[in-house]
């Protein structure tokens, strides 16, 4: 976020942007059991892009934690901390790198560490730790992570891409 003050329109835009990643992780979900593949980091990933990297944090925080809580699971702080990270990675990646760069390389590097990070390296860490996953079970989440990324970055880009969306958010 850009100033110490938040208006009225950007905390609506986020909380609409965590009730959507909750809505996108039940409704747009396909279960292989143990991979699970959703949309819910969509929401979290252009928070952090719009609103900077603090802004995808918070989004992906508290997408986790309330969808968590409906859901009926136990707040895990490691697994929050996965889905938080994609936000916070996702935006700073998306301002440090330079403008000179097309939009879809900068969706896709942003994108890429973003999922690395928070799926691959930090929820895969923490399923380990707290559920006993063995190493070469994880290693099954690294294409599910790459069909994510594919996925988020062409979304995002066409959702960058429409003027009248921009519009809406940016007001």
């Amino acid at each position: 976020m850009k100033s110490t003050k938040t208006s009225t329109r950007t905390l609506t835009v986020l909380a609409l942007l965590i009730a959507m990643s909750i809505v996108f992780s039940w409704v747009l979900s396909i279960s292989t059991g143990f991979v699970r593949f959703n949309l819910g980091s969509l929401p979290v990933l252009l928070a952090g892009i719009l609103f900077g990297p603090g802004a995808g944090f918070a989004v992906g925080a508290l997408a986790d934690m309330i969808g968590g809580i409906l859901a009926g699971y136990a707040i895990n702080p490691l697994i929050t901390l996965g889905a938080a990270s994609i936000g916070l990675v996702g935006g700073w990646l998306w301002q440090t790198l330079p403008h000179t760069l097309r939009l879809g390389q900068r969706l896709l590097l942003s994108v890429v560490a973003a999922h690395v990070v928070g799926s691959i390296v930090i929820n895969s860490l923490a399923l380990h730790i707290f559920y006993g996953y063995a190493w070469s079970v994880l290693a099954a989440r690294v294409p599910n992570a790459l069909i994510l990324t594919a996925v988020n970055t062409v979304l995002l880009r066409l959702l960058m891409e429409n003027k009248a969306v921009m519009a809406a958010v940016k007001k």
